[in-house]
């Protein structure tokens, strides 16, 4: 499918954006997004496994617009899920648990810092500082287990994804 508004966040990521624009092409693509706890609005896909995080009152980055694009490009291509150990339903997540990675972004894209999670791909975390940065990262990834727990989707177990950085 071809779709204009998608073009435009390939094409240039880092411009201005604010969860509304996502939420547009999400519906244009049977994409479920849903706000959670007042920080982030959390967009899943029966097809895809994982979720995207972006927060709802500070800037989107250019980090969050490509997790979304590579979001809906897999469910586009059709590709088959990464499979990854899950959690029973049910089970207390506890966010501390999962592991990040801290990586600079450029300057070119804003700067700062992002956090990203191997488990919990797509989810992520910005801020000026490393410390900023993880500390939006956990608020994302609580959003991102909560989100896919109303779906009736397990989230996946910490650690599940050994042995892969998590994406920056």
């Amino acid at each position: 499918m071809h779709n204009k508004r998608l073009e435009a966040l390939r094409a240039s990521p880092g411009d201005e954006r604010r969860p509304a624009d996502l939420e547009i092409i999400a519906s244009q693509y049977a994409i479920k997004f849903r706000k959670v706890t007042g920080t982030h609005v959390v967009f899943t896909h029966p097809a895809v496994p994982n979720c995207v995080a972006v927060p709802m009152k500070s800037k989107i980055r250019a980090a969050h617009v490509k997790a979304f694009v590579a979001m809906v490009d897999r469910m586009d291509e059709g590709t088959a899920p990464v499979r990854v150990r899950t959690l029973a339903p049910g089970t207390a997540v506890e966010v501390a648990a999962y592991p990040s990675a801290i990586a600079p972004i450029p300057e070119a894209e804003g700067g700062g810092f992002v956090a990203s999670f191997a488990d919990v791909p797509g989810c992520l975390g910005v801020g000026e500082t490393p410390e900023a940065a993880e500390a939006d990262g956990r608020l994302a990834l609580f959003a991102a287990i909560d989100a896919l727990k109303a779906a009736d989707r397990a989230p996946p177990e910490p650690g599940a994804v050994v042995g892969v950085k998590a994406e920056a």
